[in-house]
């Protein structure tokens, strides 16, 4: 009986079985018994004699069954007790087994959690690499004073590469092909008659992001080699997938330039973030060259503060270093941003200021609130303003847009943009309308 008190089914048929087989040998036997026994009380009697042959062939034939079920009961026990001996060596095998395959399973939730769904690529030494990039395009139409001009104006491909080379030590680098006809005016004064350069020439190539990184802790992560410069908001942002606005305000123009700051220094940055309840204390604090004057060093960094709860980041900004290395030219910045970001609300909003040596000082502010109408779509204005402090160097822009995202590793965009070139010195002032359709696709 098994434990839970029932008679296994395969024993009870054997039992039957074997009950049946052995009351058709016992009369069997008897029959051969008697036979002798017959034959000497009836010698003479014919039917008796052939009564007696009738029985024996019966039983002749009841024994050619019983030795066939016999047969076939001693194959079938041989075949149990082989499975039997089989399962019984194979425990220890299926143990393993069993380990193995818990084994696989951590490690497939390690890789999903890791990856989601995107491909595993191997790497020479690294333990881990993760690929991606995107391709971004833009169609322009710009309407100016003087004329108007539209082109197929910006195609940029960068690939993206991320290494895990060991416990603490990361690398990644980004490698742009860039093939752009820039939005520029042919007139003295630069604002009245709209083209697009030519971009027949070579495909521009640049290694726009390349760092390695130690990492002691959330609170300690030392970053060195060619990295953004961390300051304000969409700066840190950068990548076009993340932006609902790929032309970045004006303070971040000419890409990469350093109209107010550098957009990428190569040096070291020291940053970390740590958590106080439910707010988060972040910084940087870097020491790095712009690669426009790669001889002289900007020292500079950011401290942030964000109420979780609020949806509140606020962040203070600031550096000092030299725009030329072939005359003093020192400067300085200040800016602080502020980001509301909560429900269907994203608010971003930064100002900078500059002093210095010879020339005027700077000022760039512009503020950004974005509304989520669902998953897909979201609208957004932006009003940007800035004043190079040079003779016709102020200029306001307004933009609009309306983007759309089908899938995660989609965005369209449908932009419209008013810039406004003021009066100043006696130059005229200028309006040029400019209507984009964007796409970015990242993986």
């Amino acid at each position: 009986m098994n434990s839970s008190g029932h008679t296994p089914t395969h024993y009870t048929k054997t039992c039957r079985s074997n009950g049946r087989h052995w009351r058709y040998g016992t009369a069997a036997l008897a029959l051969i018994l008697a036979a002798p026994s017959l034959a000497i009380a009836d010698a003479a009697s014919d039917a008796k004699m052939q009564q007696m042959q009738e029985k024996l062939a019966e039983a002749m034939v009841a024994i050619q069954a019983l030795s066939q079920t016999v047969a076939s009961l001693q194959q079938e026990i041989t075949a149990q007790k082989t499975q039997s001996a089989a399962a019984t060596s194979n425990v220890d095998m299926v143990a393993e087994l069993d380990e193995r395959v818990e084994e696989l399973e951590d490690t497939v939730d390690t890789i999903d959690s890791r990856v989601g769904s995107r491909a595993v690529a191997n790497a020479f030494d690294a333990t881990k690499l993760d690929i991606g990039g995107f391709v971004d395009i833009a169609t322009t139409l710009a309407i100016g004073e003087d004329k108007t001009e539209a082109a197929f104006n910006r195609e940029v491909f960068e690939l993206l590469l991320k290494a895990k080379l060991g416990k603490r030590w990361d690398l990644f680098a980004a490698q742009a092909f860039v093939r752009n006809a820039p939005l520029q005016f042919s007139d003295p004064n630069g604002r009245r008659s709209p083209f697009f350069a030519n971009n027949n020439s070579p495909v521009v190539t640049d290694t726009v992001i390349a760092w390695a990184q130690y990492s002691k802790n959330d609170m300690f992560n030392v970053q060195f080699g060619r990295f953004i410069t961390p300051h304000g908001i969409i700066n840190i942002e950068h990548f076009p997938a993340n932006l609902l606005d790929p032309e970045q305000p004006q303070f971040l123009r000419p890409f990469p330039g350093q109209t107010i700051f550098a957009n990428f220094s190569d040096g070291v940055n020291v940053h970390g973030s740590k958590y106080v309840g439910n707010n988060k204390f972040s910084y940087n604090a870097y020491a790095a060259a712009w690669a426009g004057n790669s001889s002289n060093l900007n020292i500079g960094g950011r401290l942030a503060y964000s109420f979780e709860d609020a949806g509140l980041t606020f962040g203070l900004n600031g550096t000092y270093g030299d725009r030329s290395s072939s005359r003093p030219a020192s400067f300085s910045v200040l800016g602080a941003d502020v980001l509301y970001q909560k429900g269907h609300w994203i608010w971003k909003n930064e100002i900078f200021v500059t002093d210095e040596e010879r020339a005027p000082g700077k000022l760039a502010f512009y503020t950004m609130p974005a509304y989520k109408l669902n998953d897909k779509w979201t609208a957004f204005y932006r009003f940007d303003y800035l004043d190079t402090g040079a003779p016709g160097g102020e200029s306001i822009e307004n933009a609009l847009g309306l983007t759309f995202r089908p899938i995660f590793n989609a965005h369209l965009r449908g932009i419209y943009r008013w810039r406004k070139a003021t009066r100043d010195a006696g130059i005229p002032s200028a309006d040029t309308h400019v209507f984009q359709l964007s796409t970015t696709f990242n993986f």
